[in-house]
């Protein structure tokens, strides 16, 4: 029965918005973001984001409507921080789960309306924007696909290597998962999987001049997302409310000019705070949140972050969205009250840091080039303080 309704559920939202692909079927966005670390750590997410348009007037002249059904696929990376079965938060060396690393495979879908209000010359969006947003996300959990290729791998996060009864080495299902509801990890329960049904709100004011190499002015989103019980009950793997903030402020500190209106060198100070609040019974991993670079508070119920960079800009290179680019950044990460999916775990503070340096190349706004360094501190294991360096490359059409 479970099964029928989560079929039912996913091809009534589907197809329904097949509807309006004669007005307006394209791919809103492909994006890879290659990381290769140091430490011989290689990632590659991939994520493909489609958009079906409803044809829809604009209700308030001058300001934008829109109606669409978006469906994002993808491949992410993630680490295991908590034990399955308890909640209690993982040291960094836990014998029980040699390896944390994992990667998962997720759709997220939804029917999402917007309606903006005042339009000003300042900026190309409305001043503000209202959203609704009614749908969902399944993602499924896999090994890392280093277990499978490297021999001398034998403990991996969800399987081991074992013998048989004629002494032969086979590949062996891991405890806990497997089992029916994991109280630390509920989207790994299971089968490895989660499906949630969401509803979701938010306000956007901007009135931030973004012109590429400057950044002026001020923008806030604040949005809620709710995934109760009675939504989620023939899966049984998603209970949370979510309340997201975030405050950008930018300011170049100069610009001076090159040829044709562009850049030749420029100076911008941004600094971006966030606050969310998170509680639930069973909050999956991919909406907790609060990270910086390279770093992760403990996630609990409060999570504030704070980013302050000073960026260089060089020449923009034969058009506007082509240039490189040097950026200095500190982050700072604190979090306090439950720590999430654990009955038994309440911490008064703690906080993460990373400090460092980005180099990076921008071209037409599609492709990056970046190099970054910097020191990763976290105040459960402050006296091992990590220096990480990785490059890479993104692509986003």
């Amino acid at each position: 029965m479970r099964k029928f309704i989560f079929v039912l559920i996913v091809s009534f939202m589907i197809l329904l918005p097949l509807q309006s692909i004669g007005f307006g079927y394209h791919v809103f966005e492909i994006r890879t973001d290659p990381q290769f670390s140091f430490n011989g750590v290689w990632q590659f997410p991939l994520s493909v984001v489609y958009q079906f348009n409803f044809p829809v007037p604009d209700f308030i002249s001058g300001s934008a409507t829109s109606l669409a059904f978006r469906l994002d696929n993808g491949l992410d990376f993630r680490t295991l921080r908590q034990d399955p079965e308890t909640g209690e938060i993982l040291q960094k060396v836990d014998p029980r789960y040699p390896e944390r690393d994992y990667m998962t495979l997720f759709d997220e879908f939804n029917l999402v309306f917007s309606q903006g209000f005042l339009h000003l010359d300042f900026s190309d969006e409305d001043l503000l924007t209202f959203s609704v947003l009614v749908g969902g996300r399944f993602e499924n959990a896999y090994e890392m696909l280093g277990y499978y290729s490297d021999p001398s791998h034998t403990e991996g996060l969800f399987h081991t290597t074992g013998k048989n009864d004629d002494g032969e080495s086979v590949i062996l299902d891991r405890a806990p998962f497997g089992s029916s509801f994991l109280k630390g990890t509920p989207e790994l329960s299971g089968g490895r999987s989660v499906f949630e049904i969401s509803l979701s709100a938010g306000l956007d004011i901007n009135f931030m001049k973004d012109d590429n190499t400057s950044l002026n002015g001020v923008k806030f989103s604040s949005w809620i997302r709710y995934s109760p019980t009675w939504l989620n009950w023939f899966t049984n793997t998603s209970d949370f409310f979510l309340s997201w903030n975030r405050l950008d402020l930018a300011w170049t500190l100069f610009r001076l000019p090159f040829i044709d209106d562009l850049s030749s060198l420029s100076m911008v100070l941004t600094n971006s705070t966030m606050y969310r609040y998170l509680t639930g019974e069973k909050v999956p991993y991919y909406i907790q949140g609060g990270e910086i670079w390279e770093a992760e508070a403990l996630s609990t119920e409060h999570i504030i972050t704070n980013s302050l960079a000073l960026t260089l800009y060089g020449p923009q290179l034969f058009a506007t969205d082509v240039y490189p680019f040097i950026s200095a950044f500190f982050d700072l990460a604190y979090s306090w009250g439950r720590v999430l999916n654990t009955d038994s775990s309440r911490i008064d503070g703690d906080f993460a840091a990373s400090c460092g340096a980005r180099a990076e190349l921008v071209l037409f706004n599609v492709a990056r080039v970046y190099y970054e360094i910097g020191v990763v501190a976290l105040s459960r294991n402050v006296e091992d303080m990590d220096l990480v360096q990785r490059f890479g490359f993104s692509v986003g059409i």
